[in-house]
């Protein structure tokens, strides 16, 4: 993701909070090749993407809607 231009105050809470989560999501999609090797050194790797698919699935039941989200 590439940083875009400023973003005004004065939008609903629900809309921030909505793009703070999609942040969060795509910091946990970035793979982290450290942390994916440390977990085939300790033979857990299976296990790891195992608890990165359900905190994924989590993290989608977060998203607030409202009226002015642009968010399905």
């Amino acid at each position: 993701m590439r940083d875009q231009n400023g973003i005004e105050d004065n939008e609903p809470g629900d809309v921030k909070w909505n793009r703070g989560l999609d942040i969060f999501i795509e910091s946990v999609h970035k793979p982290d090749p450290a942390l994916r090797q440390c977990a085939h050194n300790q033979r857990c790797y299976h296990e790891l993407m195992w608890v990165r698919e359900n905190v994924l699935n989590y993290l989608k039941t977060l998203r607030k809607h409202d009226a002015y989200s642009t968010y399905p």
